[in-house]
């Protein structure tokens, strides 16, 4: 078992940087991929002392030299686990920053320090949560990210070389807007970023930046790779696994089974989204939590009414009607 803070060779040219987050999900998979002219540094982490040191100690272990040996830092979408070390290796490496063109935009605008979190708070209200409890989840936004200088636009399709391979740029909406995985079909690896995760879930959310029916448009994706051939998946959190095609298909069954339980979970009467996250996630949640049961459950919601399986009532408050 690779300890966290480790680094470890996961196959021939490609390494696991298991790196510390200061949440409940314990580490952050980094992906070093050694090259001919230098090294591919995939999803470079939280920004926090312990992660530093992580990569201070794991480039000495695999012979990388963070001041000269970083070729390119490639981010599979702007949550701050994945994104937050950039700005701090692009310093250190000078090497650019590599994300999907809309990714760059949002994340921008996301971790933009002068948006504040007022916004915010109106959103959370407007789905139910009380104003007390919507300052308190809004009050735990980080907002200290430092964006890279340089950013270099990805289209859906680019293909470049990775190691010994060749990878190509597919786009996986859902967990972020632009989030985009990276296929090698020779190799027949997959680095998925959060996209496909084995324990766990990834969090499919309806935020204020987000576009329409994010759960629409991951389930879409999902499908869109199942067949594609892959051998070994990368994931952003969790270990590795085989069975790509599988684990699409629980993925799929999991939202399933989710929709369901939120229709039932009406009860015959009309609900704010908050009540219904409430009824469906658990009873002890952090504040910071919170936001994320509010946001998994707006996104359900808004797919049960393309469905015509509910139907949402304006108001000062959005309440919904399962139908």
């Amino acid at each position: 078992m690779q300890p966290i803070g480790e680094v470890e060779r996961v196959v021939e040219g490609v390494y696991q940087l298991k790196l510390p987050v200061p949440f409940p999900l314990k580490f952050i998979a980094s992906y070093l991929v050694e090259g001919r002219d230098g090294w591919t540094v995939i999803d470079p982490g939280f920004d926090y002392p312990p992660a530093r040191e992580a990569w201070e100690s794991g480039a000495a272990k695999v012979g990388l030299d963070l001041d000269c040996g970083v070729e390119r830092i490639v981010v599979t979408h702007l949550h701050p686990d994945h994104i937050g070390l950039a700005r701090w290796l692009e310093e250190r490496s000078g090497a650019p920053v590599w994300m999907l063109e809309g990714e760059i935009e949002n994340a921008r605008h996301v971790w933009d320090p002068a948006r504040g979190t007022e916004g915010f708070v109106r959103f959370l209200i407007r789905n139910g949560m009380n104003a007390e409890t919507a300052k308190s989840t809004a009050g735990t936004t980080r907002l200290g990210i430092r964006l890279p200088e340089r950013l270099i636009p990805l289209r859906p399709g680019d293909t470049f070389e990775l190691g010994d391979g060749e990878v190509r740029v597919v786009h996986t909406p859902g967990h972020s807007d632009f989030h985009f995985v990276l296929h090698d079909e020779r190799r027949r690896f997959l680095f998925a970023g959060d996209h496909l995760l084995l324990k766990i879930t990834p969090n499919i959310g309806r935020w204020t930046y987000t576009a329409p029916r994010p759960l629409e448009r991951y389930l879409a994706s999902l499908r869109e790779l199942q067949g594609l051939g892959v051998d070994l998946v990368f994931p952003g959190h969790g270990p590795l696994f085989h069975d790509l095609d599988g684990r699409i298909d629980e993925l799929v069954l999991h939202h399933e089974e989710r929709l369901s339980v939120m229709h039932s979970a009406f009860d015959g009467k009309p609900a704010t989204p908050f009540e219904i996250a409430r009824r469906v996630f658990a009873d002890d949640l952090t504040d910071h939590q919170l936001r994320f049961a509010l946001a998994e459950t707006l996104a359900h919601l808004e797919y049960l009414v393309g469905e015509d399986r509910a139907e949402r009532l304006e108001g000062d408050v959005v309440g919904y009607r399962a139908v």
